[in-house]
């Protein structure tokens, strides 16, 4: 085959592939309606407001995760009072608490059928000169800001030493961490549930599987993703009335 027409199918394909790895999130919300995440856990549900004005990526990344039902099973796997509670790690659906924090999303958790299939191509494209290929584990970019604040009750996302490393794991602040800002992309805060946060917080550690660890992992049993006050039981709305409208919308 022409080396030049090699190269410009390898191109058309990496192209593509730079258009698939917006993480899937489905239909655009309505302009000006909230989008939530309702996460039904073992010691109760907290509903969770996102802000995809201040950080699009990683909003979209989770919508599409819990729409597959991608944290379904995992467990809260670290707890610090005072500071945060951990989860999201598909790792902690298994029973060996050891290697919990350490697992996240692949490509193909993040990606349509449709998506998944060109990466798949551009991959093959690139193995075939040689290259790693590219349907290992997904990674965010960092989308830090420097006016958003961790408070208590905020969500964020966890990641490595690499500030590009986000994936599935999230924490959600028990207390205000100041020295989390700018550091660690927030992308949402808690409605209504900060006692079921509290009360994971505060349970009992398990030394022998980490300095954090609970002794008994708080499930996240289901995971629901919506946009639209219509989608909120009549205790969530009240909280959300409740909630100070800078909490509602950051960006």
């Amino acid at each position: 085959m022409c080396p030049v027409r090699t190269a410009i199918r390898a191109l058309l394909a990496l192209a593509l592939l730079a258009a698939c790895l917006v993480p899937a999130a489905g239909a655009a919300p309505a302009a000006g309606s909230p989008q939530f995440v309702r996460l039904e856990t073992e010691a109760g549900n907290m509903l969770l407001v996102f802000y995809p004005g201040l950080a699009p990526n990683h909003v979209a990344n989770f919508q599409h995760l819990a729409r597959t039902g991608f944290f379904n099973g995992t467990r809260f796997h670290r707890i610090v009072p005072g500071f945060v509670i951990q989860g999201g790690d598909p790792n902690s659906k298994d029973d060996d608490p050891r290697n919990d924090g350490l697992g996240g999303p692949t490509v193909r958790d993040v990606l349509t059928d449709s998506e998944y299939q060109a990466v798949a191509a551009a991959s093959k494209v690139l193995e075939g000169r040689g290259y790693a290929g590219l349907t290992g584990d997904a990674r965010l970019k960092a989308e830090f800001s420097r006016t958003a604040k961790h408070v208590r009750g905020t969500l964020s996302m966890a990641r490595s030493q690499n500030v590009d490393s986000a994936g599935s794991q999230f924490f959600i602040c028990v207390a205000d961490a100041a020295a989390l800002d700018g550091q660690y992309t927030i992308f949402g805060h808690v409605v209504s549930g900060m006692e079921v946060a509290d009360k994971i917080v505060s349970a009992e550690k398990n030394p022998a599987a980490g300095r954090d660890a609970p002794a008994v992992p708080v499930q996240i049993v289901k995971a629901t993703a919506f946009e639209g006050l219509a989608g909120l039981t009549a205790a969530e709305r009240a909280a959300w009335d409740k909630l100070p409208a800078s909490l509602k919308d950051l960006r």
